[in-house]
């Protein structure tokens, strides 16, 4: 019914001012056949402030607020700035802001798209591997590559926001319970690591300290993240909110690496196979097709290559404009759909941003946003199996 020749489609992200009610992110149309048109908002990014202010922003304490009733005392322990765990800031933040991005900044006012937009597990692993001086062999196969890992599954994890105990807790959770105590073969983050919970600079640089560890710990870039980011180039209306106090404790490399996380991480099928679900046809069928992480979702029927990064950050909702002629001659319907029931594969997305609604399970895409920063839970689910753990 919702499909049809005349249909278009409005794809629009992020909620109704409040005093305007005007739709604050971007909404695409889409021709039902054939091309896209676009409708792109004023860039959010304002005007760079010169060097010398940059660095007289001055210091400033995070905005404290509850993640969540659980783990009080470990929540205390995260505050630490020195962690023996590599979960506390680094030991020097002091900022430079003459990195790359900091140049870019300056030179168009606005934040830079990341080296690659849509990134690969498989190329992502080979990098790093390559950074970390360990040479690989060209023939080597996926399966060579996961054995030497203990562990062949990936755990995916929802929106952070800042919840650092939240996060160490559940991959503690999911390493012993779900994986035999062993450690998992990638830990991939949805996007929105920073912004309303207590210790934003720690969870960058918790995430960091893995990757250094040689721990396959990724992330995707959120619409918080890239707030944050801004704030940190010296975005001047940012800058002087309280709730980016936290963003002065960054380094340049913590800066250099917000700046270059990917929209998504695709997740090849030949990385979803094992010998756990060879056996059956659902989990053959589920293996078939590759897994896309992103943050806010994806439209339909649009090539991953196509995908604009600011919808990718911010999009909740297909609405469905039906154009057809109804019993009077000139009927016209609108109906918002969640950008997951939207979406009909093949590959299957897995998304969060939505806290609202929660926990969301369709047959090609899972919302794993479950409200962690309002006191409610941290999820993530685990590969191949889809099996769900949260905290």
């Amino acid at each position: 019914m919702f499909w049809r020749r005349r249909a278009l489609f409005i794809a629009a992200g992020g909620r109704h001012n409040r005093r305007g009610r005007q739709l604050v992110t971007t909404t695409l149309l889409l021709g039902s056949i054939g091309g896209a048109f676009v409708a792109v908002p004023r860039d959010d990014c304002q005007k760079a402030t010169s060097l010398q202010q940059k660095r007289q922003h001055g210091s400033g304490q995070p905005r404290l607020s509850s993640c969540s009733v659980n783990s009080v005392s470990l929540l205390a322990t995260s505050s630490s700035t020195n962690s023996s765990s590599g979960g506390g800031a680094s030991s020097s933040t002091f900022r430079s802001y003459s990195t790359k991005a900091d140049e870019y900044f300056e030179k168009h006012s606005k934040v830079p798209l990341p080296r690659i937009i849509h990134d690969n597990l498989d190329s992502m692993l080979q990098r790093q591997m390559q950074q970390l001086g360990v040479e690989r062999r060209q023939d080597d196969t996926h399966e060579e590559e996961r054995s030497a890992s203990s562990s062949k599954k990936i755990l995916i994890i929802g929106d952070v926001h800042g919840c650092l105990s939240e996060l160490k807790l559940l991959i503690e959770k999911a390493t012993h319970e779900c994986n035999n105590s062993q450690n998992f073969f990638a830990i991939i983050l949805v996007g929105d690591l920073v912004n309303k919970g207590p210790f934003s600079a720690e969870v960058i640089q918790y995430v960091r300290s893995q990757q250094q560890e040689k721990r396959n710990l990724f992330a995707v870039r959120g619409n918080h993240d890239d707030a944050a980011l801004a704030a940190a180039l010296g975005d001047e209306e940012r800058a002087q909110k309280p709730r980016y106090n936290w963003t002065k404790q960054l380094s340049d490399e913590d800066v250099e690496w917000m700046a270059d996380l990917p929209y998504t991480i695709t997740i090849p099928s030949s990385y979803l196979q094992s010998d756990d679900n060879r056996d059956t046809n659902d989990a053959n069928k589920q293996a078939e097709h590759d897994v896309i992480v992103v943050h806010a979702g994806l439209l339909p029927n649009v090539s991953l290559s196509d995908q604009r990064p600011k919808l990718m950050t911010t999009i909740r909702n297909i609405s469905h404009l039906d154009t057809s002629d109804g019993s009077d001659g000139n009927e016209e319907r609108i109906e918002n759909i969640a950008v997951a029931k939207a979406w009909k594969g093949p590959e299957f997305v897995i998304f969060g941003h939505d806290a609202r609604r929660g926990l969301q399970q369709e047959e090609y895409a899972i919302g794993l946003d479950t409200g962690c920063v309002y006191g409610k839970q941290l999820t993530g689910i685990i590969l191949p199996e889809r099996h769900l753990v949260s905290v």
